[in-house]
């Protein structure tokens, strides 16, 4: 999943930055807002998927004495920075360069150079939207999802980030080319300021869904996929007398946390064991269990902030110890 990830996002930078300089080249021969709107538009989501591949390469790193369960949530930290960057790169300074335009009413030289910009900023775009739409269906079909299902359940922002940074940028493309042919042909600046206005409003939109995809996985969103099945797979074993809890906590697209509570069925638990020895065993677990509660106890007396704790006893001494 990563590799599609990020060949999605590496084919993404490669096409905006080309895009971006061809479009600021014709803003400075048109002057049109519209193209100007694209322009920075482009280099926003440049600089936004520069930063998506930034979160992808420290998410890979190895867990340590700091962060024992990896690195993988700043795939999710990184993806919402991106998100700011567009909202304050690309919305609000072309919406105040569109205001202003509007306000003087300069009007833009619209040549041919202007408009094969456009046509070839569509081919680049479009060819990016491909790749990263490829592997979105790459990712959906191995869940086994619808496409608007796994759209909404993925919890990978990082493909569906640039899927649809790339149809934004498609239909930007489209409102910059409407505005412009308008405005050759009544003369009037008015429409070309209007495309640079709605392309504005189109990257507040975009920077609003990104920072809200990536939010949710940053305060610890359960996996709902992943519980369920761990809860049927369970649920039928016939080992397990009841199922009370499963938890998850998703800490990248490849790696989550799992925990559950699971009451055993005493004749699994006791089989081939007399009554005198599950007497014994019973005790045993009984108080097991105290000292569970009271290491739990001791831990929040001095650490009140420790409300979550999973204690799992790996080892028993063996009677041979205790002779």
């Amino acid at each position: 999943m990563s590799h599609g990830s990020t060949k999605a996002v590496l084919t993404a930078i490669a096409g905006n930055s080309v895009v971006t300089v061809a479009k600021f080249v014709g803003f400075a021969f048109s002057g049109s807002s519209a193209l100007l709107a694209e322009a920075v538009h482009s280099l926003a989501d440049t600089a936004n998927q520069a930063l998506l591949y930034l979160g992808i390469r420290r998410s890979q790193k190895k867990a340590d004495e700091k962060h024992h369960f990896g690195y993988g949530q700043e795939r999710y930290f990184w993806n919402l920075v991106s998100a700011v960057t567009i909202f304050f790169i690309g919305c609000v300074y072309t919406m105040m360069h569109a205001v202003g335009s509007l306000k003087e009413g300069n009007q833009p030289e619209l040549s041919l150079i202007a408009f094969s910009i456009i046509g070839i900023a569509f081919i680049v775009e479009g060819y990016s939207f491909i790749v990263a739409l490829d592997e979105f269906n790459r990712q959906r079909r191995e869940k086994g999802s619808t496409f608007f299902t796994y759209f909404h359940e993925s919890n990978d922002p990082t493909t569906v980030a640039v899927l649809i940074e790339d149809a934004v940028a498609m239909l930007g493309l489209v409102l910059a080319l409407l505005g412009m042919s308008i405005s050759a042909y009544t003369g009037s600046s008015i429409f070309d300021g209007i495309a640079a206005l709605c392309i504005g409003v189109l990257m507040g939109a975009l920077a609003f869904f990104l920072a809200t995809v990536n939010k949710k996985y940053l305060i610890n969103a359960a996996d709902p996929d992943m519980d369920a099945l761990a809860a049927q797979v369970w649920g039928d074993d016939e080992r397990i007398q009841r199922l009370q809890r499963v938890n998850s906590i998703v800490i990248s697209p490849e790696d989550s946390v799992l925990m559950a509570e699971l009451e055993l069925r005493e004749e699994e638990l006791f089989a081939d064991m007399s009554q005198q020895e599950v007497a014994t065993a019973v005790k045993f677990m009984e108080h097991q269990d105290e000292i569970r509660k009271s290491l739990e106890a001791e831990v929040k007396k001095v650490s009140p902030q420790a409300q979550h704790i999973f204690i799992e006893f790996v080892g028993f001494p063996r009677q041979k110890d205790h002779e």
